[in-house]
């Protein structure tokens, strides 16, 4: 039976950043024997093939943002509109000058022709951010007639992470239409998103697809890691003290999520050690006003820089609690807290809102919400100090990549059969 060739457009996966997680994991449990997936990347360096039949292509060019041009960005833009545009300059290999959205839809277009003239069967998924991956999954599948999933790990129109004003909505509700219109099925990260498309875009199929965590990342330890992690708690962190681990960034991607650190800090001050004493550990890269919040600490506090994913993740297992902190964007479910799920602390989530994340942890009673509006030191006091009851549940497999890669298979099925 022929494979069934997959096109991803994931401009981040060859990077090592949380975005770059979100297909990493759910390639590599697709069936082989029925998928041949092609992954379209940025980077300028090749990209070691470790899962069979996933060729991760990793090609040069700007993407639409700080570093693109306007004429560069300008280009992309008007590809959504104009899909055969990108076409028109993709002959040749492939050039940093060029945008990324052309390097790939050249590589792409001319495995695809092949491919189809073979009589095989293709999908395509585009994902993001960034917009060019979309704009590339439209104009691929438009060109070929062939079944297109377009995910978004962030809202567009919905809660976006840009700057704000009201050309920019106005554009960005422009290209949302024009990539969601190529769309078999659209898929997003969080309930609130996908119920958004839905009402938007009435008729058009939607899923969830939230981040998930990896099991193969929590089944075996490296000596080094192992080691490593623990000479870096011995050096950081007392004897005794109740260990409260933050891993990654806070406000970098939104600013909101900087006043949640704000509000913890307070409250935890407040608290005075009255609840045996505490020691909270910052892992990752952390703005210049957020170090000047944990400056005001008057608890024990340890800033590290940012660390191999394999050492990070063997820190978080040795964590007493996880500390997860967002802000007023009801969608956010940030892909750390997937990892905290199957790390196994207690998760205690500081937010602006009820939102997506906290929902999570209600659901897999992994952990408590404390709204910064409401947040109280006696509240946090309890919330650290709390255990799980003997009998409780934490019913975390439906964020596991095994699980979700088996929705995807009968996603992407159902659009090559249809």
């Amino acid at each position: 039976m022929k494979k069934i060739n997959v096109f991803l457009f994931a401009a981040h996966h060859a990077s090592g950043n949380v975005a770059a997680q979100r297909f990493k994991g759910l390639l590599k449990y697709l069936d082989s024997s029925k998928y041949r997936v092609y992954v379209f990347a940025r980077g300028d360096q090749p990209v070691a093939q470790d899962v069979q039949d996933v060729e991760v292509i990793a090609l040069p060019g700007h993407c639409v943002g700080s570093e693109s041009t306007p004429t560069a960005s300008a280009f992309t833009l008007l590809s959504a509109f104009v899909r055969p545009l990108p076409f028109l300059l993709a002959g040749g290999d492939a050039s940093a000058s060029r945008p990324w959205l052309v390097n790939a839809l050249g590589a792409a277009d001319r495995l695809c022709r092949r491919h189809l003239a073979e009589g095989e069967r293709c999908v395509v998924i585009g994902t993001y951010s960034p917009i060019d991956a979309l704009i590339a999954a439209a104009s691929l599948a438009t060109r070929h007639r062939l079944p297109c999933l377009q995910d978004f790990r962030d809202g567009l129109v919905f809660e976006p992470l840009g700057h704000p004003g009201r050309l920019r909505e106005f554009v960005r509700t422009l290209i949302e239409a024009r990539v969601v219109a190529a769309a078999t099925l659209v898929t997003s990260v969080s309930r609130a998103l996908v119920d958004d498309f839905a009402r938007r875009y009435p008729g058009k199929r939607t899923g969830l697809l939230p981040n998930g965590y990896d099991p193969a990342d929590f089944v075996g330890t490296s000596a080094d890691d192992s080691e490593q992690a623990a000479v870096i708690l011995s050096q950081q962190v007392p004897e005794g003290a109740l260990l409260i681990g933050h891993f990654g960034r806070i406000g970098a991607s939104d600013g909101s999520a900087s006043k949640s650190l704000d509000a913890f800090i307070e409250q935890m001050n407040a608290l005075d050690g009255k609840t045996g004493p505490k020691h909270v550990l910052f892992v990752g890269e952390l703005t210049p006003g957020e170090l000047d919040s944990i400056r005001k600490a008057r608890f024990g506090v340890s800033v590290i820089k940012p660390v191999r994913r394999a050492l990070a993740l063997q820190l978080m297992k040795r964590c007493d609690k996880l500390l997860l902190l967002t802000g007023n964007r009801v969608c956010c479910a940030t892909g750390k807290l997937f990892e905290y799920l199957a790390a196994g602390a207690e998760v205690v989530c500081v937010s602006g809102v009820e939102n997506e994340a906290s929902a999570i942890l209600a659901e897999t009673g992994s952990g408590h919400t404390l709204l910064t509006e409401s947040v109280a030191a006696e509240a946090l006091g309890r919330a650290l100090s709390s255990t799980p009851a003997a009998d409780a549940k934490r019913d975390i497999a439906a964020y596991s990549k095994t699980h979700q890669a088996g929705v995807l298979d009968r996603w992407l099925t159902d659009m090559v059969t249809a």
